[in-house]
């Protein structure tokens, strides 16, 4: 049972989505998430066999892509076209997309979010916070398991993650402290360790469903369509977060 919309509004009512990797296991939550949205609605689902699309199709408010690196170079054309923001979901993409993505960023709103869960947003916040505090005495390892078909290795929720702990004490943490794992259907379970003298303090995300990663996904897309051109990223979501908390 999907929770309810009721707090997923936005000022474009409905948001018209062009959803690009419709038919992947994400795409397919996405689409019934907005469904069930009263705040979007998709106007055009796209997968990679698909044709290009006329210059008349540009129908929409937001491109949402969840599909490969291959994909996410014809959402950024997608994008471009219709003069829309775009959210990437897709991990795993290459140095040479990202610098694609930067470039198109002058243009549009651009947000990159390998884990559009609002848990992990929260969860990267007070990893970089405890590594700021504890770095100095503990040592701090990180660790993830996901399902076998998942090609990217480590995850790019680890990579985020190893960023938080990276700003938090200061200097690069290093990737052979992650330890990544592909076993069975697991979704996703991401772990931050700081052992210390006599204590060990873990933070951990487990994802249960990929519905929250729809939800999630819905959520920056309404944020995104809101912003200025720019290359934004989920601690971008987060801090305004914060800040309506306040």
């Amino acid at each position: 049972m999907m929770p309810a919309f009721s707090n997923l509004t936005c000022q474009i009512i409905p948001l018209r989505v062009c959803l690009n990797g419709a038919s992947g296991r994400m795409g397919q939550r996405i689409d019934r998430a907005c469904f069930e949205s009263n705040g979007t609605a998709i106007v055009t689902a796209r997968n990679s066999l698909d044709a290009p699309l006329d210059a008349t199709s540009s129908n929409f408010d937001v491109v949402i892509d969840f599909s490969s690196d291959a994909g996410t170079q014809i959402a950024i054309n997608l994008a471009l076209r219709a003069r829309c923001p775009l959210l990437i979901g897709t991990t795993g993409i290459t140095d040479s997309t990202r610098e694609v993505l930067r470039s198109t960023s002058v243009q549009i709103p651009v947000l990159i979010a390998p884990n559009t869960s609002i848990g992990i947003a929260v969860m990267r916040h007070l990893v970089s916070e405890a590594a700021r505090l504890l770095a100095a005495d503990f040592h701090i390892s990180i660790s993830e398991v996901h399902h076998t078909q998942k090609r990217d290795q480590p995850s790019g929720t680890a990579l985020a993650l190893a960023d938080s702990v990276a700003k938090g004490q200061g200097t690069p943490f290093p990737l052979n402290e992650i330890k990544s794992i592909r076993e069975g259907d697991v979704i996703g379970d991401h772990e931050v360790v700081f052992a210390g003298p006599g204590e060990v303090l873990t933070l951990r995300h487990h994802a249960e469903d990929r519905d929250l990663f729809a939800l999630g996904a819905i959520r920056l897309a309404i944020w995104i369509a809101k912003q200025p051109p720019g290359l934004y990223g989920l601690d971008d979501w987060f801090s305004q977060f914060m800040k309506a908390k306040q």
